[in-house]
């Protein structure tokens, strides 16, 4: 299993051509993120990169794999966020007044909240 970080510097190299913009991007050190890469070359089990002096760049399969980590990022974040807007649209949130002046306005704001179930037209009044 990839670890997200990596996954995350991955893709940020990708973007920032860089170590030390993708460190700056990422909020962690240099040698962090390239041990990071190797990390991820180590776990893949193949190269990502060609190394030159000074300086550091994506090969064929890294750029691959730069890809592939964004689309996973991305497809992460969405996944979460739509399981947090079920969630969300799914919870209970009972509202009950006793005048007509709060029955009347929750009828109005009902258009705006989320898949609200039955809001009542009227009062019930004892028989």
């Amino acid at each position: 299993m990839l670890d997200n970080h990596l996954l995350e510097e991955l893709a940020t190299f990708a973007q920032t051509k860089t170590l030390a913009e993708t460190a700056t991007k990422l909020n962690i050190t240099q040698p962090t993120v390239t041990r990071g890469m190797q990390k991820l070359e180590e776990q893949l089990g193949v190269k990502l990169f060609e190394r030159h002096p000074n300086r550091l760049t994506l090969n064929a399969t890294g750029k691959l794999a730069a890809a592939e980590a964004t689309r996973l990022l991305a497809a992460q974040r969405e996944a979460v966020t739509r399981i947090r807007n079920f969630d969300s649209s799914h919870q209970t949130f009972p509202i009950a007044t006793t005048l007509p002046g709060p029955l009347l306005y929750l009828q109005h704001i009902q258009g705006h909240l989320p898949t609200t179930t039955h809001l009542p037209t009227t009062l019930l009044a004892p028989e």
